[in-house]
């Protein structure tokens, strides 16, 4: 397949990665035979959704996962049941929010190996941030 080049840098025609996954493939079956127990992650949604999944497999495969969540109530109860899960709290609507919690990890003195960012809003009312960032770009970013 040619490419047709848009500007003067050269362009690499994509390739697959042949990794075994696809579309239907499971957070658990790109987790198995993974030991990841001592590894500490942030997934960030991990109360809901794609995020949950990802939580508890993640877990399951021997991992601290820290759950930022906004509103901590609701995650506790979409958590429960699920071992070495640890909530925190985090509005990313809040400059001064992200902060503290960076600042309450850092504090553990714990290395972060993996972080998920997996929250997300779309096409929210228009919102702005402390910063007057769009309440979408500063949650998803």
């Amino acid at each position: 397949m040619a490419i047709k080049a848009t500007s003067t840098r050269t362009r690499t025609a994509q390739k697959p990665l042949r990794s075994g996954c696809g579309p239907q493939t499971t957070a658990r079956e790109v987790l198995a035979g993974c030991d990841l127990t001592a590894k500490i992650a942030i997934v960030t949604g991990g109360s809901s959704g794609v995020g949950l999944a990802t939580t508890r497999a993640l877990a399951e495969a021997g991992a601290t996962v820290v759950v930022p969540a906004r509103p901590p109530a609701k995650a506790r109860t979409a958590l429960v049941g699920i071992a070495r899960v640890e909530l925190e709290t985090l509005e990313l609507m809040d400059p001064a929010a992200i902060d503290a919690f960076a600042g309450r990890f850092l504090a553990t003195g714990r290395q972060l190996d993996m972080r998920i960012n997996n929250a997300g809003i779309m096409a929210p009312p228009l919102q702005r941030d402390a910063r007057g960032y769009a309440a979408q770009f500063a949650t998803n970013h």
